[in-house]
């Protein structure tokens, strides 16, 4: 089967040509969006056909000693190989109608479509590495590349202040996790994954190693306190790009956390109660900072933050169950963390090109200027609702059930452990439940101020094209799937699990709830809505008429809930955590003209920890004289200089 994977990273290669090629810009992002939907369809194959049939030996290129060794298929690989392609495929068909308004820019166009094939492969080549050098080149070519996706309007200075931060900040931590492979590989001599294997009885390397590890990778998955990048790169990105930074590249974060739980375990009791707290801090105020926001691409970066706590919740969950060696707790854990992780990647996507199809039409971000979509495109409305219901975790739909196997971990380990456990775990429950009520407020505010009442934005059409709606219907497809019929992935999960259960017997799903039950039931709940809209659709003799306006004529927008009040309330609980300022001007005639209200949230750790600490910097570097030069001469030796202490530093710690 490794010849689909060969041709499927063929394809990707090819399209990247093609888009520099082919003349004129039109043909070339036609021809681009099939090749590459093609390489990553062969690739989806090839990950299902072996997360089905796991292969007896793992190696990726059998016929090539040399490669072999590099790269490994074991469970955890291909399954976050098929997260990848299947969050792929939709952003690629998205793409052919998003940057038909970019075509004036045809070098940027191509460009960016060059950085993204080298993102999608990068990607794909970093989960399979089994080797610590190509998993860092990899980690550092999908860095780059992302990087330079997100120069496709590079005159915006949001756009220079955004890349800035995303460069500087995920390249710290790339810096950490060369600290965490040093560590390994002093350990145990090799740079191969499956050499590696630190415990606790190595000392104090455990811990520096796993420090290092978990802030590096940390970083990059946007835990809080390090998220702070994230809502800067997700707002500025082309929203193609957008999707897949929330849907994958976030993910490669989660992704290292799990291979250090593989690496180095089990872990101490405090580790995987710390993972549990962090986690949860993330998803609380990850959903109450989006809430706040009125930028719809800012928001959604938010709650990516929110979901990768669920996802934390889960690790830690999982953490307790390997220090224990309790099984049920390892899959509930792990097993609902990674469920969630592919869920959040196919509604996250949806709602994110669904952004992009918002921002096409009406040319701006802002919530408050938005309103009345839904009779232009009622199916995109659809459409999008399904995503924001996924989102909020509640039944019929696939984020539910992931979110379902969380809340049964806290009941599992309140049951099994004494002590405090039921109490923590109390808090753990009713925390993620806030987290849930929060995030349906939250989506229940963009739903109806985006799509309800009056347009605030005049246009002419909304128009929604057919290859979008193909790639939002795919994904709002598999929300409903997995939500009605979530036994096809699960036992994907089983096996994938199965690499932490010590070589005991996988605990496999049908333990934890009589999927098939559930199944029926919300089945049922489709077909009862899907009949009720039909039936509604199906009647005559209808009466069309204005909403009645409680007896004002002529309604206006400035008549409707904004944004800002509907959420003012919620968000006025936790004004100094937010960061929340507003700024009000009010009329001072006795027969009012203007007045004005603005508000706006910071964030606690950019503005109290990130940007003092640049200053600060900022400011010691610039007292230097030597280091303030801004001839590119010295730009280059500082590069040259860096180089030599990195070549120096790999030397004496090889033969010292």
């Amino acid at each position: 089967m490794d010849h689909l994977f060969i041709l499927g990273c063929s394809l990707i290669l090819i399209g990247a040509v093609f888009a520099v090629l082919v003349k004129p810009i039109q043909l070339a992002l036609r021809i681009y969006v099939g090749v590459m939907s093609a390489g990553l369809l062969f690739n989806l194959a090839f990950a299902l056909v072996n997360l089905v049939h796991l292969p007896a030996t793992p190696l990726l290129f059998p016929a090539f000693p040399v490669l072999s060794s590099f790269f490994r298929l074991d469970g955890l690989a291909l399954f976050f190989l098929l997260i990848i392609t299947s969050a792929a495929i939709p952003a690629i068909l998205s793409t052919h109608s998003y940057l038909n308004q970019y075509l004036h820019k045809a070098a940027a166009v191509r460009a960016f479509l060059v950085s993204f094939s080298l993102v999608l492969l990068s990607t794909q080549l970093l989960v399979l590495a089994n080797h610590a050098i190509v998993f860092l080149i990899f980690w550092e070519l999908m860095t780059l590349m992302a990087y330079l996706g997100l120069l496709l309007e590079k005159e915006k200075p949001e756009i220079q202040k955004g890349s800035f931060i995303y460069f500087a900040t995920t390249h710290f931590a790339t810096f950490c996790l060369y600290i965490f492979f040093f560590l390994l590989h002093s350990q145990s001599g090799s740079w191969l994954f499956s050499d590696f294997q630190l415990t606790q009885t190595s000392g104090m390397v455990f811990y520096v190693a796993f420090f290092f590890g978990f802030v590096g990778f940390a970083i990059k998955a946007g835990f809080m306190p390090f998220h702070f990048w994230l809502p800067h790169a997700h707002s500025i990105a082309p929203t193609v790009l957008s999707a897949f930074l929330s849907a994958v590249i976030i993910k490669t974060g989660i992704y290292g956390i799990f291979r250090m739980l593989e690496f180095c375990s089990p872990l101490p009791l405090w580790i995987g109660a710390g993972i549990l707290a962090i986690s949860l801090f993330s998803a609380i105020f990850g959903v109450w900072y989006a809430l706040a926001q009125h930028d719809i691409k800012k928001l959604l970066a938010y709650h990516s933050i929110e979901n990768i706590g669920i996802i934390g919740i889960g690790i830690g969950l999982g953490c307790l169950g390997m220090t224990y060696s309790i099984q049920p707790l390892i899959w509930l854990g792990l097993g609902g963390a990674l469920f969630h992780t592919f869920n959040h990647a196919i509604f996250k996507s949806l709602l994110f090109l669904g952004s992009g199809v918002i921002y096409s039409n009406l040319h701006t971000r802002n919530i408050e200027l938005m309103g009345g979509i839904v009779k232009s495109a009622p199916w995109f409305v659809g459409l999008f609702l399904i995503g924001s219901v996924a989102i909020s975790g509640l039944p019929p739909l696939n984020g539910f059930m992931s979110e379902f196997l969380i809340y049964r971990g806290f009941f599992e380990s309140a049951s099994i452990f004494g002590g405090y456990f039921p109490f923590f775990m109390l808090l753990m429950t009713v925390g993620l439940a806030f987290v849930g009520g929060l995030a349906l407020a939250c989506f229940t505010k963009i739903n109806s101020i985006m799509f309800l009442g009056n347009e605030r934005s005049p246009h002419l059409k909304f128009t929604v094209t057919g290859l979008d709606y193909l790639s939002l219907g795919l994904l709002a497809f598999v929300c409903l799937l997995f939500g009605i019929y979530p036994q096809i992935i699960l036992g994907i999960i089983s096996s994938v699990v199965a690499i932490f259960q010590s070589g005991e017997s996988a605990q496999t799903f049908s333990t934890f709830a009589q999927w098939n039950f559930i199944t029926g039931i919300f089945a049922a709940i489709i077909l009862l809505i899907s009949t009720l809209i039909i039936w509604k659709v199906s009647r005559t003799n209808q009466r069309k008429s204005a909403a009645w306006g409680c007896g004002y004529a002529g309604q206006t927008s400035r008549m409707q809930y904004t944004a800002s009040s509907y959420a003012d309330d919620i968000n006025g609980i936790a004004v100094s955590v937010l960061h929340l300022k507003s700024k009000v001007k009010i009329p001072e005639t006795i027969f009012p003209v203007t007045s004005r209200f603005h508000s706006h949230a910071g964030d606690f750790s950019e503005d109290g920890l990130v940007k003092p600490i640049y200053s600060w910097i900022i400011g010691k570097i610039t007292s230097v004289d030597f280091l303030s030069r801004t001839d590119i001469r010295f730009y280059i030796l500082f590069m040259l200089l860096t180089v030599l202490f990195y070549g120096g530093t790999a030397i004496l710690w090889t033969y010292l």
